[in-house]
């Protein structure tokens, strides 16, 4: 029930930021869990910057997708946001992510991937809301078939424990 309260929350605070300037998002209540800079047009922070909380994470086009990965094994089930509902929020413009993780480890992606792939940002893995020691609270996860993930076509894309996105030109 929490769960629905802090996105009910969340989605009343996203209409009311509608109501004022254009560029701005609402602020975030929580802990901030992740920060996107760089050439976007909406923000709510210092420099430009765009931060959100869990609530506002989960306001977005949350979705569970049943996928795997090579770093688990088996089909997992994940929830989170689509990667392009985030970068819609922020009215990002740049073509190339720049994708930080708490321990400053960085992949750089483009960001037409984003809806190519249908890549999300994983906060929930099998019911469980992701926490750091699960690569948590954020985890980039691009959907594979099983046979794909023999591949491992989007490991180094796949960025755990993400904190930070810089979009660039």
């Amino acid at each position: 029930m929490r769960f629905w309260n802090s996105r009910v929350l969340a989605m009343v605070a996203i209409v009311l930021a509608g109501t004022s300037t254009a560029g701005e998002l609402a602020l975030p209540q929580g802990r901030v869990l992740l920060t996107v800079s760089g050439e976007i047009s909406n923000h709510n922070g210092e420099g430009g910057t765009a931060r959100f909380d869990r609530a506002m994470l989960e306001a977005l086009d949350w979705q569970e997708v049943e996928t795997y990965t090579s770093f688990t094994e088996g089909p997992q089930v994940f929830a989170g946001p689509s990667l392009r509902s985030l970068l819609e929020a922020v009215g990002a413009t740049g073509s190339i992510l720049r994708a930080s993780a708490i321990n400053d480890y960085s992949v750089e992606f483009e960001a037409t991937l984003a809806a190519e792939h249908d890549v999300f940002l994983a906060m929930v893995q099998n019911g469980k809301v992701m926490r750091v020691r699960d690569k948590g609270p954020i985890w980039v996860v691009f959907p594979l078939s099983e046979e794909e993930v023999a591949f491992k076509p989007f490991d180094n894309e796949m960025i755990w424990q993400l904190n930070r996105i810089e979009v660039r030109d």
